[in-house]
């Protein structure tokens, strides 16, 4: 730039994320080439406290507010940057250029930064297009690149479309490869480029699209916890081993037995010895509840609790869990047990099953709310072009009946899956051709082998 005759005291020195070199500056036309796939660790402290805590998160430059990108990759925090000087008083407003890899377009998830920048720049009608360059194209790297152009001035016909224009195919071989660039783009590439950019008429290299069709609903489906009681000698005996340490406390009875009713003191330091050997050392929490001799005489006390709930109700299963639970807590109102502890028995004598009634968590104004099964939840993305009601009958009830949406954690993401939209289907070739060409391949070897071996 000093070369070139421009001002020193247009160049600011420092990290341009972690401090706005230019505050209050606004420009009409701004390029840039930013690093991608590289870490902005070094300014986050900058940027941003808590980084990624619920709730306490909080970015402190104004630049970036619309959200963060992963901490391993800070190229679009670099085009917040340039959108964040965007004239918006001018007639002609801002336009940007700004050269990308793959990543930009589709990593993050729904209501992750990734996807609540490109949301930001999308809801807002600033991308005008997004320029597939060759690959191999510069010095140092041969993955896909990708040049975005923006503009908040956007000319009538482009308002609410972005234009996707594949130049894969454009360019010429150079002669001796410079690093990684083995070709370059000629001035009559370039003028075909910007012809198809400023025709903007679909083509088999230029694609318009409505901002929408990037977007999608990542809906939360949710289905009901099912259980079954079963009142067997097997789960009367799980009731022995404490929970959050059950695998320990197992091995523990099975090599000292009845001992760990009086006192594990003295076999202290063989356990400790032992899940070390077993490269799994006990936390200091565990080791509080695996010495307590109170502890395990309390899960013996359960497991008599258990016996007498077998007599009580017969051994067996049941398949409503709401209706024996209310009748276990008639049964449980003798035996003086705190809530906590009525929960965990009947956890223990509780299995997942299929065929079992769904759970219930509340009922109120005979409304019925049931318990989720966090093992069965899943999410599906929602094209935002489609009523999601409508999809969520079609592509999830048809299946699995018993299926809510769970509304309060639906969120809106934005993903440009750039090469889906340029693909070009190749049937496979008819099972007559390939059989006629291992018919030819067997006659072309035909008596190769016995040659061979005569040899």
């Amino acid at each position: 730039m000093l070369i070139k005759g421009e001002k020193a005291s247009n160049i600011s020195y420092g990290s341009t994320l972690a401090s706005d070199g230019f505050v209050g500056n606004k420009f009409d036309f701004m390029l840039s080439n930013p690093p991608y796939g590289k870490t902005w660790k070094i300014d986050e402290s900058a940027i941003v406290e808590d980084r990624g805590k619920k709730g306490k998160e909080h970015i402190k430059d104004p630049r970036f507010q619309v959200g963060l990108p992963s901490i391993s990759d800070g190229q679009l925090l670099f085009l917040v940057n340039m959108i964040s000087k965007m004239k918006t008083e001018s007639e002609l407003g801002s336009r940007i250029a700004t050269v990308h890899n793959g990543s930009a377009l589709f990593t993050g998830d729904a209501g992750q930064g990734e996807s609540n920048i490109r949301k930001m720049i999308l809801e807002n009608d600033l991308l005008e297009c997004i320029i597939a360059l060759p690959t191999n194209i510069f010095y140092n790297t041969g993955i896909p690149t990708y040049v975005w152009i923006l503009s908040n001035r956007k000319e009538a016909r482009r308002r609410g479309k972005v234009q996707l224009i594949n130049a894969t195919s454009m360019y010429q071989k150079l002669r001796k490869n410079l690093g990684s660039k083995n070709c370059e783009l000629t001035p009559d590439d370039i003028k075909k480029i910007t012809e198809i950019y400023m025709n903007f008429e679909e083509s088999d290299t230029s694609k318009i699209f409505d901002y929408r069709e990037f977007g999608y609903y990542k809906i939360c489906v949710e289905r009901p916890l099912r259980l079954k009681v079963v009142l067997s000698d097997e789960n009367v005996m799980k009731l022995r081993f404490p929970k959050g340490i059950t695998d320990e406390a197992m091995w523990v009875y099975e090599r000292f037995g009845e001992d760990v009713y009086i006192s594990l003191e003295q076999r202290k330091k063989e356990i400790e010895f032992h899940f070390e050997k077993e490269e799994s050392p006990l936390s200091s929490a565990t080791k509080n509840k695996l010495f307590d001799v109170n502890l395990w005489n309390c899960h013996r006390e359960y497991i008599e609790i258990g016996k007498r709930m077998q007599k009580h109700f017969n051994e067996g299963e049941y398949l409503d869990f709401n209706r024996f639970k209310k009748e276990a807590e008639k049964f449980f109102k003798g035996e003086n047990l705190s809530k906590a502890e009525q929960t965990y028995i009947l956890s223990i004598f509780s299995e997942k099953c299929e065929e079992a009634e769904k759970v219930i968590a509340k009922e109120s104004k005979g409304e019925v709310v049931y318990e989720v099964d966090s093992e069965l939840r899943d999410t599906e993305n929602v094209p935002l072009t489609e009523d999601i009601q409508t999809y969520f009958e079609r592509e999830v009830l048809h299946y699995v009946p018993d299926a809510w949406i769970d509304e309060s954690k639906t969120q809106i993401g934005y993903s440009i899956s750039f090469n889906r939209y340029f693909y070009t289907y190749t049937p496979p070739r008819s099972l007559e051709e390939i059989a006629q060409e291992i018919a030819t391949l067997q006659e072309e070897s035909e008596g190769l082998l016995e040659a061979f071996l005569h040899e």
